[in-house]
């Protein structure tokens, strides 16, 4: 009898923490904090919702965010009953296992109803990559602070936008400064690529599906455009995991004047090979700034989607850099902007400006300096470990 207390007692020592993430680069964010949490606490049992990064760095999944990784409000409500299912299933689990921590990560709209019933019961929540409020809806901010505990941000100009409103917060500088590094040097990587042109230029349209077929068509055009400016380019795709390289390959089949050499697992050595990439804004434009290559930042959703956001959007700059710089660095063209002669133009005139690309390089240097020093998710994780610690005391 008393063994069998004892294990009882052991089992109660056990903490539970609960992470859910949305889309690829919540994943790569909540796998880097996983990781090092298991190295902290490796007793910890770790669930949640997530895609084959923090399944790999230890979570055991409920639910894949491929399940969840859609894009405007037409295939939000498409895939409706899809979203109801998960969010009933991370409820029901909530309850039954009560963790001592829920981690949200980003996907505002779905995380806030996690985050409301998670705080209803009595769960501590932690927001990690908050929703982006200095760029849309800023109003959000006192709804969210209501249902959380806390919030781990990105950027340090958002500390005063959420301290204000009443909610803990705490920046321990962004996690892809150390961790978005080529594997080698730019002449090595175009070696290791077979790359014998003088010209290069990087075409990442996204981690989701939806990005590809809305966007991959559009930049395929700039590339014949670049083409025929530049008729020895060549170009380079690397495809994330979320891809199936028969996706990319449909649409490349009707480009077949373009050298396109698809890269898998490589993303960081094709932003350091390019002289110039053609990027989905989104977290690859902040990867890209770090590594420190020019850009054209692009973006396009379906049509209703688009103009909704129109009259939303309160940020002057959509692209990563630019609002960390609050100026524009790189070139944005989003919208009815989002057109092949205007991604070609921007680009060409990088390519053919050697001044134009140094200032550039200068400018992104200074906004990865602004993210502060390496190992971010590493101080996340040991921050969540000693809160722990803390709320089971």
């Amino acid at each position: 009898m008393v063994k069998s207390l004892e294990n009882i007692s052991q089992q109660k020592k056990i903490k539970k923490i609960f992470f859910i993430a949305g889309e690829h680069s919540g994943d790569l964010q909540g796998s880097i904090v996983i990781r090092h949490l298991k190295k902290i606490m490796p007793e910890l049992e770790i669930t949640g919702v997530g895609g084959k990064l923090m399944k790999e760095a230890g979570m055991t999944c409920i639910h894949s965010s491929d399940e969840m990784a859609v894009i405007g409000i037409i295939e939000v409500v498409k895939n409706f009953k899809c979203l109801k299912h998960i969010k009933s299933d991370i409820q029901n689990w909530l309850s039954a296992n009560r963790p001592d921590m829920v981690v949200l990560i980003d996907y505002p709209d779905f995380n806030k109803l996690i985050a409301t019933y998670a705080k209803s019961i009595g769960l501590h929540v932690l927001y990690y990559i908050t929703p982006q409020v200095w760029a849309w809806r800023s109003g959000r901010v006192k709804d969210f602070v209501k249902v959380i505990d806390e919030a781990v941000v990105f950027f340090p100009f958002e500390v005063d936008i959420w301290n204000k409103d009443g909610t803990e917060v705490n920046w321990f500088g962004h996690p892809l400064v150390g961790k978005a590094v080529p594997t080698a040097s730019k002449d090595q990587i175009r070696k290791q690529l077979e790359i014998s042109s003088e010209k290069v230029v990087g075409i990442l349209p996204g981690s989701r599906s939806q990005e590809i077929d809305y966007i991959l068509p559009e930049l395929l055009d700039a590339a014949d455009l670049i083409l025929k400016k530049y008729t020895d380019t060549e170009f380079l795709l690397p495809l994330a995991s979320t891809i199936e390289e028969s996706h990319v390959q449909s649409y490349l089949a009707n480009h077949p004047n373009l050298k396109v050499k698809i890269v898998r697992g490589r993303a960081y050595d094709v932003m350091e090979a390019s002289d110039v990439c053609l990027v989905t804004s989104g977290t690859a434009t902040l990867e890209t700034a770090i590594i420190g290559t020019p850009m054209v930042v692009v973006y396009r959703t379906n049509w209703l989607t688009s103009i909704l956001t129109k009259y939303f959007i309160e940020s002057a700059y959509i692209a990563l850099p630019n609002v960390i710089a609050n100026k524009r660095i790189v070139p944005e063209l989003i919208r009815e902007n989002f057109k092949a002669n205007n991604i070609a133009y921007a680009a060409i005139e990088i390519l053919e400006d050697k001044k134009k690309q140094e200032n550039i390089r200068a400018e992104l240097k200074k906004v990865k300096e602004s993210l502060g020093e390496p190992g971010a998710g590493e101080r996340v994780a040991e921050h969540i470990a000693n809160k722990l610690k803390e709320l089971n005391n």
